[in-house]
């Protein structure tokens, strides 16, 4: 499906995601590519990522060397303009969510009917920047993306056409054989739980993720609800909206938050074999949302 595609282009470009899984990957296309093929490693950053993650990007880049160039989206208002790259580095990333702020100013608040943020906040931002910086051209790169065997269903049904490749769903790597992986390096990505991955307050994470989030670290909600209150009359070109909120439902931050609080529910834990056991629709069922948000995916 993907690795024996290789040979048909000199050109890789990693979608480096900061999480352990997308980790593993840019290491595997390094370590086995790296002395017949041209790779270009792009982290894409939100302003909402957690700051372990961005801790996690800088360390794999300095322990192994692999010259991640670290992007933002800025978009300009102006109608019929894209989004346009920007570099920064570990030190200079955005923590407040200014990328996104300006997505949302443009485009409105994300939600189920608005789902394109991970579009232009990650895949419109690297391809700017590959093609418009470096100079790469559709069509000559594969683009490889931190997917493992056991999700398979998060593989995008136009990965052929868009040149995306998948090297560990090919070699059939589990989220415990990451994590055993992961166990030989020197660091680690040192999220309480992960729940706090992608965007810490992601709106396609599930209510129980999001519950559980609101009770134990409830500042992470501070910019949903900065942005609906600012955003939820966002007027897209001439068409007046309706108030606007993210999450599923119908539901606003302030909903999150309040159900939290009064709602009976287990709270999420990594490798919870009871929670698995009495999975609950309604709490754990999310909309695509992984331990990393990937460029591409179903």
């Amino acid at each position: 499906m993907s690795e024996e595609r290789m040979t048909e282009r000199d050109k890789i470009r990693v979608s480096f995601s900061g999480g352990r899984t997308s980790a593993l990957m840019t290491k595997h296309i390094v370590d086995k590519y790296s002395a017949t093929h041209e790779i270009l490693i792009t982290f894409a950053n939100t302003g909402c990522e957690a700051e372990e993650t961005l801790k996690f990007v800088d360390q794999c880049d300095k322990v192994w060397g692999w010259g991640v160039v670290w992007l933002e989206s800025w978009f300009t208002l102006e109608r019929g303009k894209g989004v346009v790259s920007r570099v920064v580095n570990y030190e200079t990333a955005s923590r407040k969510g200014e990328p996104f702020e300006w997505y949302i100013k443009k485009n409105g608040l994300p939600n189920r009917q608005n789902p394109r943020c991970t579009d232009r906040l990650k895949e419109h931002c690297m391809d700017h920047y590959t093609h418009h910086v470096v100079g790469w051209k559709r069509g000559s790169y594969f683009t490889a993306i931190g997917i493992r065997g056991d999700e398979f269903d998060r593989i995008s049904e136009k990965f052929r056409e868009n040149g995306f490749i998948y090297p560990l769903v090919d070699l059939g790597i589990t989220k415990d054989q990451v994590k055993i992986e992961l166990q030989k390096w020197p660091f680690d990505l040192n999220l309480e739980s992960e729940a706090y991955g992608n965007c810490v307050w992601c709106w396609k994470k599930s209510f129980r993720k999001l519950y559980t989030l609101a009770n134990e670290s409830p500042e992470i909600f501070k910019f949903p609800l900065k942005m609906e209150a600012k955003y939820g009359q966002h007027r897209l070109g001439e068409k007046e909206v309706a108030p606007r909120v993210m999450f599923r439902g119908v539901k606003s931050t302030t909903d999150i938050i309040e159900e939290a609080s009064i709602k009976k529910h287990r709270p999420y834990r990594d490798c919870d074999g009871l929670q698995q056991e009495l999975f609950d629709v309604e709490l754990d069922s999310s909309i695509g949302c992984s331990e990393s948000c990937e460029m591409g995916h179903n």
